[in-house]
């Protein structure tokens, strides 16, 4: 079920009556359970029962890990095994045709010969987010930072809570599983707050990312078929279009849980206005940053190690976070060429930067320029695609000697890049900066989204036809 279309509308619409009519938390929790599970249950009902043995996994181990004591090396061996399995349910509907293949290919290349073939698998929507979130529960109730939740009721409702289900942001147990023991009344202003990012999000997704998708999405599929200037158009239509479609998405999943009384924490803090890969992680999905950095760079050793096994475990942090947007060598290519820039930025940090400062126009190009570079592997289907639009890119940047022959081609003139543009600037430079608000008198939040909201009725009656999946479905 997908937030931007009617049978959501009417779902959210139903939910909300019935669950504010109920008398107390006491009937609320139940039903939201059955609400997480009906809204899953939509796209495959199948896949419930996956849902439901992830929540068991979770809960039988934190109440196990609650009834041993801390020094018994068991109690680990359980937070491993439960760990273990969780992975194992991810890995298998995840990873395994993504091994069988690449092990079939190398297999082949070196002379051999394989007789088996990948398998039918169907990919559950949403299983890294919610596989993710039930690590986070077992690992923070095995460090003793939180309780083992008695309720198996509201540790579902936490595991499956269905504004951020199947996309995200990841959240962590300790911010999450508290205010499920707080009562809930309803908050005329947070409602309103709720419906505001709501109406932001779907401006975001339906409007801009959707129609970006028309344009950019038939560039992919027809590669060879496109001149270098439409492919570098295409590719920076999908530099706007992944962050208006995943940030629309997170703004839509945080409305809809204050529409529930429920805040979940920003995913999302102008990613675009960085002015440095350093900060652009601390500003780009922010949840799923904040879960690699507590669950795996810390253990790893973080900081509090020598300068290589440092950069070592930057690298490996990334390489994992490629590997968890998706079985791919591209995603792997992404992750390892963002941990490999993070390097250099540390690197930077460390000895360079108290002798020279960089213009904050130039940190930015350079900053936008590598992930811009690295939005290519990740959109591109394959390997040989990357390779082949990077190729392109070198022979467009040969052409731009002949500059005015490039600005009025007919592929420069027809590419829609106002398209491209004006959504960027709207986020970037006006609803990301306090500074131009002011100076637009525009200091209140109220009349901000007041202008939100026009922007949000002009767009309805011109946002692209048809509905779009979220591109992080699919992870």
């Amino acid at each position: 079920m997908i937030f931007t279309t009617i049978p959501f509308f009417f779902f959210l619409v139903i939910v909300l009556v019935i669950y504010w009519m109920l008398p107390s938390d006491r009937w609320r929790h139940p039903f939201l359970l059955l609400a997480n599970f009906f809204f899953y249950g939509w796209w495959d009902w199948r896949f419930t029962g996956l849902l439901a043995i992830v929540i068991l996994i979770s809960y039988i181990a934190g109440k196990l890990m609650e009834k041993i004591e801390v020094e018994l090396p068991c109690r680990k061996y359980l937070m491993m095994l439960a760990c273990a399995l969780l992975l194992g349910v991810l890995g298998y509907f995840k990873y395994t045709n993504f091994f069988l293949g690449s092990l079939k290919g190398i297999t082949e290349q070196m002379g051999g010969r394989v007789t088996w073939t990948t398998l039918k698998i169907i990919l559950p929507a949403g299983i890294s987010f919610y596989i993710f979130q039930a690590i986070s529960y077992v690992v923070t109730i095995y460090r003793g930072k939180l309780a083992a939740e008695q309720s198996i009721i509201k540790l579902g409702v936490y595991l499956s809570f269905f504004p951020h289900l199947v996309a995200g942001p990841i959240i962590h147990a300790p911010t999450f599983l508290p205010q499920l023991d707080e009562k809930r009344f309803f908050d005329a202003a947070q409602f309103v707050e709720g419906a505001r990012k709501f109406a932001l999000g779907f401006l975001y997704k339906a409007v801009f990312a959707d129609h970006l998708a028309a344009v950019v999405n038939p560039i992919f599929e027809t590669l060879l078929k496109q001149t270098p200037l439409t492919l570098l158009g295409g590719c920076l239509g999908f530099y706007g279009q992944i962050y208006f479609d995943f940030a629309g998405y997170s703004l839509m999943a945080i409305g809809v849980a204050n529409l529930l009384g429920y805040t979940l924490p920003d995913n999302f803090n102008f990613p675009y206005r960085a002015t440095s890969l350093i900060d652009f992680w601390h500003r780009w999905h922010i949840s799923l940053s904040t879960w690699l950095r507590d669950y795996l760079y810390i253990p790893l050793g973080g900081n509090r190690c020598s300068v290589s096994r440092n950069y070592f475990n930057i690298i490996v942090t990334m390489l994992l976070g490629g590997l968890w947007h998706g079985a791919s060598w591209n995603f792997l290519l992404w992750g390892g060429v963002h941990g490999v820039a993070l390097c250099v930025n540390h690197f930077w940090r460390r000895l360079v930067a108290k002798k020279i400062i960089v213009p904050k126009a130039i940190a930015w190009i350079l900053t936008q320029a590598i992930v811009f570079c690295c939005w290519v592997p990740f959109r591109a289907a394959t390997l040989k695609d990357t390779v082949f639009i990077f190729q392109q890119f070198g022979k467009g940047v040969m052409v731009l000697s002949h500059m005015m022959p490039v600005a009025f081609s007919p592929a420069a003139i027809s590419f829609p890049w106002l398209l491209v543009v004006l959504p960027l600037f709207f986020d970037m430079a006006f609803n990301g900066s306090h500074q131009l608000r002011e100076r637009w008198s525009l200091r209140s939040t109220t009349m901000l989204y007041g202008i939100i909201a026009i922007a949000l009725l002009v767009g309805l009656l011109f946002m692209s036809s048809g509905t779009v999946n979220f591109i992080y479905f699919q992870f």
